[in-house]
């Protein structure tokens, strides 16, 4: 197993949470976390939905073939811990629907509108090296959903948040941390996939780095 990959303290924490955490569901013991989003597995319908009947079994995080689905760590806020978000490192999500069909509780279901639409690319501009100065078309290129992704006039990419699925192919490829020099204040790659429902997904076009780190994970308002 990868580094990345589940260790036992984290198997062994979550397994043992998990009947606390249900239990206390119906109480509203998940209010704490109202208005923090993660990006979840296909098949969320919503951050309170998930939080509540998930059981922090990890069977989507064995089931996931490449290794993207997995548990949030101990560190997090105790309603979150176990409870499974979507990472990139090693691949992409082909939406294979494994994650879904395994899940015993309908936390993540087949049914929901996040089945086939994870999230939104985000292009983050000041660590897109396309952005500032042209010449990488790698993102687009490896999209695969025609016109999500395209490279405009001043050689930027440009992503139509309505084709986008959140597949995370674009995030996965970006070539910025090898392209650029090192800059702790930027983000480390130039594109990544954000929840529908975060702040970071409201704001329009690209971002900064500063507004991707402040928004991916905080709930956009609604009127």
């Amino acid at each position: 197993m990868s580094s990345e990959g589940v260790t036992r303290r984290q198997f062994c924490a979550a397994g043992g949470t998990a009947a606390v955490l249900v239990g206390l569901a119906g109480a509203g013991a998940f209010q704490n976390t109202q208005g923090t989003v993660h990006l979840r597995p296909p098949g969320a319908t919503s951050e309170g939905h998930l939080l509540s009947h998930c059981d922090r079994c990890q069977r989507c995080v064995q089931a996931c073939p490449y290794n993207l689905v997995q548990p949030l760590p101990l560190t997090l806020d105790f309603p979150t811990v176990g409870t499974p978000e979507l990472l990139f490192r090693e691949g992409y999500c082909d939406f294979c629907d494994k994650c879904m069909e395994v899940c015993p509780t309908g936390a993540l279901s087949l049914e929901a509108a996040s089945a086939k639409d994870i999230g939104v690319a985000k292009v983050i501009s000041d660590s897109c090296v396309a952005w500032g100065w042209g010449g990488c078309t790698v993102c687009a290129d490896k999209c695969p959903v025609e016109g999500a992704l395209v490279i405009d006039e001043r050689g930027r990419p440009q992503v139509d948040e309505a084709l986008c699925d959140g597949c995370g192919l674009c995030e996965f490829v970006c070539p910025a941390p090898s392209l650029r020099a090192y800059d702790a204040s930027t983000a480390a790659k130039g594109i990544y996939v954000v929840g529908r429902n975060s702040e970071a997904a409201a704001l329009p076009g690209a971002l900064t780095s500063a507004e991707y780190e402040a928004g991916a994970r905080k709930e956009a308002a609604h009127e």
